[in-house]
């Protein structure tokens, strides 16, 4: 029996709320009906044309300082070579022996100082010592 009364009960408040919205909606966009009756007319006229592109592309809506690549794509290469030779050479591209010989001379020519870890601050040690007769023997 529960479940029909719960079942009744979601059926109720579902077309409750769906009555409530439609009032809403009416009360809010008074000529709701009417356009959604113009849409619709339209769609079933097969009213689908690509709409126009208006003066800028998106990029320029966008970015506003948007402007348009002037460099050909055989220079970006060669620009991209010329930085690379003016560069020192990676590290990828360097030998193992090589690279070991330059970290060792970097370690050994710098030294770096000692450094201690900062602390809060430590309990004073208790000078009381305790005496025989302060603890009871079983």
């Amino acid at each position: 029996m529960k479940p029909i009364l719960f079942l009744i009960f979601l059926i109720t408040a579902t077309t409750t709320i769906t009555v409530a919205q439609t009032r809403t909606r009416d009360v809010l966009f008074p000529h709701f009906a009417e356009d959604k009756a113009k849409l619709d007319a339209s769609q079933a006229k097969g009213d689908h044309s690509i709409p126009k592109q208006q003066g800028r592309s998106t990029k320029e809506k966008i970015f506003t300082g948007y402007k348009p690549q002037s460099a050909t794509l055989k220079a970006k290469p060669l620009t991209a070579q010329n930085s690379r030779k003016q560069s020192s050479a990676l590290p990828s591209e360097e030998s193992a022996k090589t690279a070991l010989e330059k970290q060792q001379a970097n370690k050994a020519g710098t030294t770096t100082p000692a450094t201690t870890l900062p602390t809060q601050g430590e309990e004073p040690k208790a000078e009381n010592k305790t005496t025989s007769g302060q603890f009871k023997k079983h």
